[in-house]
């Protein structure tokens, strides 16, 4: 990621004219906060990458960096929604979705960059794989894959095995790796998946009460509920440098646990909730744990524990999910 300011560029061929009658079937929506030094590559490359005329781009700034006035100068054609504030990744997308055009919607993460057609190629995927919702895969930098692809609808007797070590529900990663075609799944990484709007407005969207983090695997939940397809294509791959780089901060971990404790509230009130937390609590004082010994060796392992020591010792932090809460600020 380049931390250089970008270049002013023309995206009137690239996307719909917002005031126009052209109407293209795929919009790209984007929830911004202090972005200000990576969304130009984002932009950038959707704009180098997929074919012109068939998408629009959306985006909102959560932040207060200077996103908003960047996009509105490098790149004038992207249709910038007035912030409301830190009002969170799922009502940021509900904003921008009721301003949205197409009859697919694109959920992009600012940190994220394309490499190739991927966008084009899941729109074509899911114009002729019939269902409702598709996604692709998203790595590292380095080419690894990040731990959005890993996202389940989870389960009490899975949080509980994962908070004792043992194997849980995930997808396994080496099958994954190997993915030769599309196959059907129950969450897709939300920083790179596409949903019809058909089902996008009988869902109502996002769960407006999450902030951020498991509001996707709580749409996914509701998706299940309703009988509604879920595919993944291998064939469409993006490089998304989570957290900006910084996968262990203290702060994206506590909105992390925060985010998973809200959907238990949700899902399981009551006992349910409870015996989820303390699995939680009891997975973050392993990781913690483990990462202190380790972390006298590796300097990764220094950041988990940092991130991870608060979880451990402040659970007054996260254990009521976003309860009370209506932005992030």
């Amino acid at each position: 990621m380049t931390d250089a300011p970008p270049q002013i560029v023309d995206t009137a061929s690239h996307t719909a004219d917002p005031g126009g009658n052209t109407r293209p079937p795929l919009s790209i929506l984007i929830v911004a906060y202090n972005s200000r030094q990576y969304i130009a590559d984002c932009i950038g490359s959707v704009i180098q990458h997929t074919a012109p005329g068939s998408y629009e781009i959306l985006l909102v700034d959560n932040g207060t960096d200077g996103t908003e006035a960047l996009i509105r100068e490098a790149f004038p054609a992207v249709r910038v929604i007035p912030s409301q504030g830190n009002i969170g990744f799922g009502k940021g997308n509900n904003l921008l979705a009721g301003h949205a055009r197409g009859d697919y919607l694109l959920l992009l993460n600012p940190d994220t960059q394309l490499v190739d057609s991927a966008i084009d190629r899941l729109l074509a995927f899911a114009q002729t794989q019939p269902g409702d919702a598709w996604g692709g895969v998203t790595t590292y930098p380095d080419g690894e894959l990040d731990g959005g692809n890993f996202l389940t609808i989870p389960s009490v007797g899975a949080i509980l095995r994962e908070a004792f070590g043992l194997p849980g529900d995930q997808p396994d990663r080496a099958e994954l790796e190997n993915l030769q075609a599309p196959k059907q799944v129950s969450v897709l990484c939300g920083g790179f998946m596409m949903i019809s709007r058909r089902a996008w407005d009988m869902l109502d969207g996002f769960d407006p009460t999450f902030l951020l983090y498991a509001e996707e695997i709580d749409l996914f939940t509701r998706m299940q509920q309703a009988g509604l397809n879920v595919w993944l294509s291998p064939d469409s791959r993006i490089v998304h440098d989570v957290g900006s780089g910084a996968i262990y901060s203290a702060a994206r971990t506590r909105y992390k646990f925060t985010g998973l404790m809200h959907y238990a509230r949700r899902h399981w009130p009551g006992v349910g909730a409870l015996v989820v937390g303390l699995a939680y609590w009891l997975t973050a004082f392993r990781r913690w744990g483990t990462s202190a010994a380790l972390g006298l060796v590796s300097g990764k392992h220094r950041a988990r524990r940092a991130a991870y020591g608060p979880i451990v010792m402040q659970p007054g932090q996260w254990w009521n999910g976003y309860r009370g809460r209506t932005s992030l600020d």
